[in-house]
């Protein structure tokens, strides 16, 4: 493949000192030959500085300074990217080996996808590949057909060309959980065509730092909210070539899928008013939402995690 396009990857980062250097040296490990790397830290006092200068002559370019969040720092980061082709990667997660060549490699013999993801691995604090069941959303490709819904695209390793950002915008600022949940939507709404890989493009961490771990409720609600936004477009269902009576059924399905996040979450917070709320939500939406067998896999999974770690 000739005329490599210039790959921008923005890193924010704040206090994950502990996860940095791995997460950039599986950026610039790649061996892309058109890498832009810029890493956003927000003024992080745990080391992590001293991490970044010790790569900064490997960097296109770095800051540490005060910003309003994870959504604001990429942005930062996104605005002044000069790639053709863009991204973002959260400094605790792992980019797999090739990723980058395979993302461009798919952008180049497609000219009309605009976004690229995979397969994720799940890993531990230490790098341990962790027990993960493959869930609905691995096998299906995202398209808008699916924006009412759990958010299928995975984040960590996922690309997108510059001509889908000039359309659809930046981050929502306003974020803080769901904001990849929220873009993947407003670009499918956009008309972005999307790609998804089969292989393993990068590792996301499990710990109890991550959001994912230690936010599971907060997450849950704040996309609620996205959806409720969504939900209010008023030319929905044309926008989705779906009738009206369609995005009701999807978005009860959707909202009880949420529901039971939130009660998870809840539940590990030993809030279990709140708990119990939630889950008097989702089923009031979905009544059999339950017996969903993803719930059950999960379970098993974080079973057999608990199992492991207990191992050690």
């Amino acid at each position: 493949m000739s005329d490599l396009p210039l790959v921008s990857l923005i890193t924010p980062c704040l206090n994950q000192g502990a996860f940095l250097e791995e997460t950039i040296r599986s950026v610039l490990d790649q061996g892309y030959p058109r890498l832009e790397y810029l890493i956003i830290d927000g003024s992080s006092t745990d080391g992590s500085l001293d991490i970044i200068r010790r790569y900064a002559d490997r960097l296109a370019y770095w800051t540490s300074e005060t910003d309003r969040g994870q959504a604001h720092a990429i942005n930062k980061g996104l605005q002044r990217a000069q790639g053709e082709i863009l991204g973002w990667l959260n400094a605790d997660d792992v980019l797999a080996p090739g990723a980058i060549f395979r993302a461009v490699q798919v952008f180049h013999q497609n000219p009309a996808v605009d976004v690229v993801y995979g397969h994720l691995e799940r890993i531990d604090a230490e790098g341990n590949l962790l027990p993960t069941p493959e869930l609905p959303k691995d096998r299906v490709l995202f398209n808008k057909s699916l924006v009412i819904g759990e958010c299928v695209v995975n984040q960590p390793g996922s690309f997108w060309r510059r001509r889908a950002m000039e359309r659809s915008g930046l981050l929502d600022e306003g974020l803080h959980y769901a904001l990849d949940y929220e873009y993947w939507i407003r670009l499918a709404l956009d008309g972005a065509q999307f790609f998804r890989l089969p292989e393993t493009v990068a590792y996301f961490r499990l710990s109890h730092a991550s959001k994912t771990v230690s936010r599971t409720a907060a997450m849950a609600v704040e996309q609620l909210g996205v959806l409720e936004k969504l939900l209010a477009i008023p030319d929905l269902p044309d926008r989705l070539g779906v009738s009206s009576r369609q995005v009701d059924e999807q978005a009860r399905r959707a909202k009880a899928r949420i529901a039971l996040h939130a009660v998870y979450g809840y539940a590990k917070q030993s809030e279990w008013l709140k708990a119990a709320r939630w889950l008097s939500y989702a089923l009031n939406n979905d009544l059999f939402v339950v017996f969903d067998k993803r719930w059950w896999q999960l379970a098993a999974a974080r079973l057999a995690r608990r199992n492991l770690r207990r191992g050690k």
